[in-house]
């Protein structure tokens, strides 16, 4: 996906964006529009924090370059 269809598809509400970082690291920078949601807490937060199985997600681990 590139950044422009990225940016797109988050203005339009068709994915959810998840930043896989810490928190600490998703404090310090992160795309707007994303949720923090660190990849050891992914079997336990998920179901919580990501409610709509159909959903289109993008995941990523670091902040825009």
């Amino acid at each position: 996906m590139t950044r422009a269809e990225l940016v797109g598809a988050l203005r339009a509400g068709r994915i959810v964006l998840v930043d896989v970082l810490s928190p600490e690291s998703f404090a310090t920078r992160h795309i707007p529009g994303a949720i923090n949601l660190p990849v050891a807490d992914i079997p336990l937060r998920a179901p919580e924090l990501l409610p709509d199985r159909r959903a289109r997600i993008v995941t990523y681990c670091g902040g825009p370059t």
